[in-house]
């Protein structure tokens, strides 16, 4: 099993990594540019935030690549990265489509001095839809990845009790809140507690609110916490589905751009409130 689909930081070990992605400075290009290409294959759709506060230095595609990284571990996962027959070739389905709707795929090829040269064991290819000859070698094409058994995880039920770790958010997460709380704790837990009793008058009326997101092998339900201003959320309540205690936990929150990040992994986002 790969850590990662690609180096994920400066010191990673080569092997832990699926394959090297490559870019050639001397054209201008920069490391983002695999995820440039792939972005510009897809439908299109925002890959960078919007938010100041979440943008990075030289940064402008960091969703896509983390969606990217993220899909290629479920499809390891669950056994659908396709390999030619000669076993010198290398295809996933990226989950994503050109803007004619035909699926996109993403191919590697072996590299042959990967042990020695501790390097990858694969190296990027291309992105190709499903009508290339490049993708002839992996007929029947991969499959996506998936992540939904029960469709009833994907809705939230506003007949469960929402139970709320308090401590774990106030204290151990306290840097996710909005500045104006993190030096008051008083404030903040009246101001979150507040916030959690509109938030659950909401998921009655409308329970399009709650968006799916996958972490740690499991489905969970992000919720907006509206704190600062009603009508914008500043945090994400992360509530995982407890059916023989008839309850939702929340054990944590996440950020607007962590919220977005995670969402991200299974669909777009709706963008009732969680926006990049």
């Amino acid at each position: 099993m790969y850590d990662s689909l690609f180096r994920r930081y400066k010191d990673q070990d080569p092997r832990t990594i699926f394959a090297h992605f490559g870019w050639r400075n001397e054209i201008g290009e920069t490391w983002e540019t695999p995820f440039q290409k792939l972005a510009e294959k897809a439908k299109p759709e925002q890959w960078n935030f919007d938010r100041p506060e979440f943008k990075r230095p030289n940064v402008d595609f960091p969703i896509i690549a983390s969606y990217l990284n993220y899909t290629f571990s479920r499809l390891q996962q669950q056994g659908k990265i396709k390999y030619s027959a000669d076993n010198t070739k290398a295809c996933i389905n990226t989950g994503l489509q050109t803007p004619e709707g035909k699926d996109l795929f993403t191919t590697f090829y072996k590299n042959p001095n990967a042990v020695e040269r501790n390097q990858p064991d694969w190296t990027l290819f291309g992105y190709f839809d499903a009508y290339s000859d490049k993708v002839r070698d992996f007929e029947p094409l991969p499959d996506i990845a998936t992540y939904i058994d029960d469709p009833g995880e994907l809705v939230y039920d506003h007949r469960l009790e929402l139970e709320v770790d308090f401590k774990h958010i106030l204290t151990d997460n306290k840097e996710r809140l909005p500045d104006v709380l993190q030096g008051n704790p008083t404030l903040a837990r009246n101001a979150v507690e507040g916030a959690i009793r509109q938030l659950k008058e909401r998921l009655k009326r409308n329970y399009k609110l709650a968006v799916p997101h996958w972490y740690n092998e499991r489905v969970q339900l992000l919720l907006p916490l509206s704190i600062t201003d009603d009508n914008e959320a500043d945090v994400a309540l992360v509530a995982e589905k407890d059916l023989p205690r008839k309850k939702y936990m929340v054990r944590t929150i996440l950020t607007m751009d962590m919220a977005y990040l995670d969402a991200r992994i299974i669909c777009a986002p709706d963008r009732l409130w969680l926006n990049p």
